[in-house]
């Protein structure tokens, strides 16, 4: 009996150990940078030479912040997204114009033209991307020709929502290689580097300068500059 007792000790202090080994090993602060390519070419659509072709993901204590910049900084875009916070917020810097465009953490931003996937199938393929194991999952686009489309995400990364306010926010994992459509733009995404940095509570702030504005407005910016 006291054996078996022993038996059962050991296995709950292994499992334990491992279980917390597994936890620590996941990171919770850092930048992904992803490269940015375009389905398009500039000749196609000449918006292609303008926009960014890298962007930079930071994440702290499962706050987000998600950064782009157009050609010579002519425009940026910034998501921020606070885990406790109820709302997100897309920043819209234009030339000399700031805006500030608040939303329901819930609701996917406007920039994206795709509907959630009607069906998602997750496999037992793993990828390496930026040194990370990555799982493959594969989605069914809701638009008349069924379009499947592979993507590739990691558990290695202690972020609770990573997908927040956007049509795949049902993937239980950073998305590390993906496509999707923003803008009327087809854009795929594939991270190229993780870095274990210390990442600033000031990238989650919402600058002063930024002035608070509806969708119509930042709609409007955005229509002009395409």
């Amino acid at each position: 009996m006291k054996q078996g007792l022993l038996i059962i000790l050991v296995l709950f202090l292994s499992w334990s150990c491992k279980t917390s080994s597994e936890s620590s090993n996941k990171i919770s602060e850092g930048i992904i940078t992803y490269n940015v390519s375009y389905f398009s070419s500039e000749k196609d659509n000449p918006i292609i030479a303008l926009l960014p072709n890298k962007v930079e993901l930071r994440f702290k204590d499962n706050n987000i912040c998600l950064i782009s910049e157009g050609y010579l900084g002519f425009f940026s875009t910034k998501f921020v997204s606070k885990y406790k916070n109820d709302n997100s917020n897309i920043l819209l810097k234009v030339l000399s114009n700031k805006l500030n465009y608040e939303f329901p953490k819930d609701e996917i931003a406007f920039l994206y033209n795709q509907l959630p996937p009607s069906k998602i199938e997750y496999t037992d393929s793993i990828k390496i991307i930026a040194g990370y194991n990555c799982k493959q999952a594969i989605i069914r686009v809701q638009d008349q020709k069924a379009t499947q489309i592979s993507l590739y995400y990691t558990s290695e990364i202690a972020l609770k929502a990573p997908n927040r306010n956007t049509p795949l926010y049902k993937i239980p994992g950073v998305l590390m290689e993906f496509e999707t459509t923003m803008n009327q733009v087809k854009t795929k995404f594939t991270a190229q580097s993780i870095s274990l940095n210390k990442v600033s509570d000031e990238d989650f702030n919402i600058p002063e300068d930024y002035v608070l504005s509806d969708l119509k407005t930042l709609k409007k910016y955005i229509v002009d500059f395409n």
